[in-house]
């Protein structure tokens, strides 16, 4: 019954954790109706002609109408007001002139010239010079003003022409008659400021805050158009409006179900996936809730992103998850858990088939990069510039394909992508935060467990040699296993080495640190003998508590020899006290069994590599043999029924425990001649 209600238990705290991720992840999501087309300034408009479904109008901001006011100025109409007095004064003065009275037919010619002259008007040159870049001036004309090319009006240049053409003899009248002329013409037309900043003034009060306006049914931007400036700032507005228009409270609750169902659905093939392929850790709620904040917590950072600087969403380094999770667990699940992630990602990210396509073949690439990723800060470097160049790679391809050229690729981008890369390098205090918050074991602490040099095997070393010389051999053959069966190898190797640290005390008593010395063990009776074979178990879990071994080694020492029987005191006890009832509790291990493939492989290669030292100059057939009698027991007394070993894979065990006991022992073995 407590089982039970335990069992109950740990499924209600996954429930309630998971129904936790899925809410909060609603809750996160943006809330506004996804624009169903996907544009970016530079590329091709890919799907059908787009048509207004409403009317709508796209303001100008303050830069536009700062813009307006500038090029207004810039290029302001002129305002000038003609004097017609001095048309009538300058006739006044040549009609008083004596040379002109004298010289009569310079009358006609001096009416030529005033008519061509004054015909438009002539412009104060000093006033216009500086703004000779102006087509059309205005004058007023019976209280109106009236629009008049700048070509029709003469200045101080075409005037001299004029009276240089007329008056074209070089005479000494004419000669006088032209400094009469350009003496007393002068101009009638004088610019106003005053006009002018007035209309001026009036045509910035006149600006529209409209820029572009839309009716409904008009042509927003048609098939395979290039999105330019112009086109882009049309979309995004219409987007935007569209969002505005078209969102209301009914679709925001239909937005959270829809949501709140694919979010959940993702989860279920998540939570499906460890039921079925990763049983072990699906029975473990610590390391289902890691996995499941891992999720979260890429996701978040990834909302962030997008609603606060969405230009810099590569920047992410997604590639990050993956790698932490091959850290604690095997590939096939870090393949799982960043195919989720992004899957999930895509229903909120911009160019989402890009995003996708992007982030899978680079989580793929960086974890088909060696396992032994960890090892070496070199690794995870070569790992990083694999991401970089992948995602550059995959990014200029898929532009490629789209556009057919990379004129218009920035690069931004690329930036983005290298400093995603660079950001990844922090995958090792991650997961250290990780073991620490979470109490997982990751690759990078086994690797560091695996240096003799720890003060724990030193201390082995000093107190047990001949014992660490046996937990190395059984290293060496049960890794070898691992592989064989697709086990952890590295956690097979590393807890085979930490195995047997509880015979540091009272190590003489462990036959392989004798050195054919006297047996401590004959001054003993069978009972105390057992008692001290057993306490090595014990010893050596204290031991792992004390030297802070990580759970995951501590299982190796408690399960290696599960709850068998310590034989040879046994049957001693048995030969000594033959018509006493033995307890056989008091000659067995505690346990518990073990309860994994790993721990499994280190028992059957534990019990093999000790039991061999027993026989002298063994032969192939001997060894073959003890294997296969040991692994018989062990199954007779039923100590991989907590496994998930296979028997397939037992026999698998089997084969490569024997070929690597015939290794080791070949130069002992004779072969004689029959």
């Amino acid at each position: 019954m407590a089982n039970f209600l335990k069992a109950y238990k740990s499924i209600i705290d996954k429930i309630l954790v998971t129904i936790i991720a899925i809410l909060l992840l609603t809750f996160f999501f943006p809330k506004k109706e996804i624009f169903k087309y996907e544009f970016s300034k530079g590329k091709i408009w890919s799907y059908g002609d787009l048509f207004s479904p409403f009317n709508f109008f796209i303001l100008k901001n303050h830069k536009d109408i700062k813009s307006e006011i500038l090029n207004l100025k810039k290029n302001k109409d002129l305002f000038y007001i003609k004097d017609e007095k001095i048309v009538k004064n300058i006739k006044k003065k040549f009609k008083k002139n004596s040379f002109i009275k004298k010289n009569k037919h310079y009358s006609i010619i001096l009416k030529k010239i005033i008519r061509s002259i004054y015909k438009y008007g002539y412009i104060d040159h000093n006033n216009f010079s500086k703004k000779n870049n102006i087509n059309v001036i205005f004058l007023k004309k019976n209280e109106k003003w009236i629009p008049i090319l700048y070509k029709k009006i003469k200045n101080y240049n075409t005037v001299n022409n004029i009276i240089e053409n007329k008056l074209n003899k070089k005479n000494y009248n004419n000669k006088i008659f032209k400094k009469i002329l350009k003496k007393l013409i002068i101009p009638n037309l004088f610019y106003s400021p005053y006009c002018t900043k007035f209309f001026l003034d009036k045509k910035i009060k006149s600006i529209k805050n409209i820029k572009f306006s839309f009716i409904k049914g008009d042509i927003i931007i048609v098939k395979n158009e290039v999105i330019n400036n112009k086109k882009f700032e049309i979309l995004s507005s219409f987007k935007k409006e569209y969002e505005k228009k078209i969102w209301n409270k009914n679709k925001y609750y239909g937005l959270i179900i829809g949501y709140f169902l694919i979010i959940s659905m993702i989860f279920y093939l998540f939570i499906f996936y460890l039921f079925c392929f990763q049983k072990k850790i699906f029975q473990n709620n610590r390391k289902t809730n890691f996995l499941i904040i891992n999720i979260l917590l890429i996701s978040l950072i990834t909302i962030l992103i997008l609603r606060y600087h969405s230009k810099i969403l590569y920047i992410i380094p997604f590639s990050i998850l993956p790698i932490s999770i091959r850290a604690f667990f095997n590939f096939n699940l870090s393949i799982i858990i960043h195919l989720i992630t992004i899957l999930l990602l895509s229903l909120i990210t911009p160019n989402s088939l890009e995003f996708i396509f992007l982030q899978i073949t680079t989580g793929f690439i960086v974890l088909l990069t060696k396992k032994n990723i960890y090892n070496k800060m070199a690794n995870l470097f070569i790992a990083v510039v694999k991401i970089t160049i992948t995602y550059i790679i995959t990014f200029i391809s898929i532009t490629l394909i789209r556009e057919g050229s990379l004129e218009k690729t920035s690069l931004y981008t690329f930036y983005l992508f290298f400093f995603s890369g660079v950001l990844t390098l922090f995958v090792h205090p991650l997961i250290f935060l990780f073991e620490k918050l979470l109490n997982l074991t990751s690759d990078i602490s086994l690797l560091e467990l695996s240096d003799t040099n720890t003060p724990i095997l030193r201390l082995l070393s000093k107190k047990a040699p001949g014992t660490l010389q046996h937990v190395l051999t059984v290293a060496n053959i049960a890794e070898e296993a691992a592989v064989t069966i697709e086990a952890n190898s590295l956690l097979v190797k590393i807890g085979s080495i930490y195995h047997d640290i509880g015979k540091i005390k009272n190590s003489k008593f462990f036959i392989e640190n004798q050195q054919n010395k006297i047996n401590p063990h004959e001054k003993l009776s069978p009972k105390k003998s057992a008692k001290i074979i057993l306490n090595h178990v014990s010893i050596g879990i204290e031991l792992a508590k004390k030297y802070h071994l990580p759970d995951a080694i501590t299982d190796f020492i408690r399960t290696h020899h599960g709850n068998s029987i310590v034989y040879y005191f046994y049957k001693k006890q048995q030969e000594k006290f033959p018509n006493i009832k033995i307890d056989k509790k008091q000659f067995q291990y505690s346990g518990p069994k073990p309860f994994s493939k790993e721990t499994a492989i280190v028992m059957i290669a534990d019990s093999v590599e000790a039991a061999s030292k027993s026989i002298k100059n063994p032969s192939s057939k001997d060894l073959e043999n003890l294997v296969e009698n040991i692994v018989n027991k062990q199954k007779k007394e039923n100590q991989f029924s907590n496994t998930d070993i296979t028997l397939k894979e037992i026999e698998k065990v089997k084969e490569v425990i024997k070929k690597k006991l015939i290794n080791i022992y070949h130069t002992r073995i004779v072969y004689t001649k029959k």
